[in-house]
C-alpha cells in the first residue's frame, strides 16, 4: 500500500507541475479509497479526505510555484487576487457545506467524478497555445479574476483539489494569459487556496473521531506518503512543461481520469 501511495504522489506532483491543476484530482480519489479500505466511514471519511488531499496539493503546488517563479511564468497580481477570493470561498464552503452531515461520501464521489470528467474533456480538447510568457494582452479586471478565484475556491472545498481545473482555462480564456503563464499563475494561486483550506479543515475537525496522527480533518501521516514524492516530481513537471509539447501526457492522464471518474460515479449512483 505504501508503494502505491508513493507512486500516486509522484504522478500527482508531476501533473501539478506540468499542467497547473494542483494534483488533487489524483490525491483525492487515492486518499478516499485508502481511507475507505481502512474502514473509515462518514461523518469522518469525506471531510478527512478533503482536508488531507488539500495538504498534498499544497505541498505539490508550493514546489511547482518555486519552479514557475524561476521560469518567470507567474502573473503575481492575478495569482494573489484570485487566490484571495478563492480562500474566502474555501472557508465559507468548508464551514457551511462540506462538513455537514448530508455532504457524505456519495455526494463527494458524485462531485469529484463530474469534476474528473470535466478534466478529461479539457485534456482532450485543450491546446498548448503560444509559447510566449508575455502578459501584455492580459485583462486584469477585478471582477473577472475575483469570479474565477471564487469558482476555484468552491471546487477546492467540495472536492479536495486546488481548483486548477477552473483556474487554468479561465486564466487563459478570460484573463487572456498565455497558457504557460496561466499554468504557473494557477499553481501559485493554489498555494494560497490550499493553505487556507488545510487550516480550515484542521480547525473544523477538532473534537471529531479522526485517526491517530490527524489534526482535525487533516491526516498529516497519511498525506505525507503522497506529498513527499509530489514535492520532487512537481518541479520535474514544470521543467517538462517548459521544454516539450504535452499532448501525449494530456491524453494519458485523460484516460486515467476517465477510469477513476467512472468508478466514483458508479459508486455514487449505483
Amino acid at each position: 500500500m505504501l508503494f502505491l501511495l508513493l507512486v500516486a504522489g509522484a504522478i500527482g506532483g508531476f501533473l501539478a507541475g506540468l499542467v497547473g491543476v494542483g494534483g488533487g484530482v489524483i490525491f483525492g480519489p487515492v486518499l478516499f479509497f485508502t481511507y475507505q479500505a481502512a474502514g473509515i466511514e462518514d461523518p469522518v471519511l469525506t471531510p478527512l479526505t478533503l482536508g488531507s488531499s488539500l495538504l498534498c496539493t499544497f505541498a505539490a503546488s508550493a514546489s511547482g510555484a518555486l519552479a514557475q517563479r524561476k521560469a518567470g511564468a507567474i502573473d503575481w497580481r492575478t495569482a494573489l487576487t484570485a487566490g484571495g477570493f478563492a480562500a474566502v470561498m474555501v472557508v465559507l464552503v468548508g464551514r457551511f457545506v462540506a462538513t455537514q452531515p448530508w455532504y457524505d461520501k456519495d455526494a463527494f464521489q458524485l462531485i469529484l467524478g463530474v469534476l474528473l470528467l470535466v478534466v478529461v474533456v479539457r485534456m482532450l480538447t485543450s491546446r498548448s497555445g503560444a509559447d510566449t510568457l508575455s502578459t501584455d494582452g492580459a485583462r486584469r479586471g477585478l471582477f473577472g479574476i475575483g469570479a474565477t478565484g471564487a469558482a476555484a475556491g468552491m471546487v477546492s472545498a467540495l472536492a479536495g483539489v486546488g481548483g486548477g481545473v477552473v483556474l487554468v482555462p479561465l486564466f487563459a480564456g478570460v484573463v487572456k494569459l498565455p497558457i504557460k503563464v496561466a499554468s504557473g499563475t494557477s499553481t501559485t494561486a493554489i498555494v494560497l487556496i490550499t493553505a487556507v483550506g488545510v487550516v480550515t479543515y484542521a480547525v473544523l475537525g477538532q473534537g471529531s473521531d479522526v485517526p491517530a496522527g490527524a489534526l482535525g480533518y487533516v491526516d498529516w501521516r497519511g498525506a505525507a506518503a503522497l506529498a513527499i514524492p509530489a514535492v520532487v516530481t512537481a518541479r520535474l513537471g514544470v521543467s517538462v512543461a517548459h521544454r516539450v509539447r504535452v499532448r501525449v501526457v494530456r491524453l494519458s492522464f485523460a484516460a486515467f481520469a476517465a477510469v477513476v471518474a467512472a468508478r466514483l460515479l458508479w459508486n455514487a449512483l449505483g
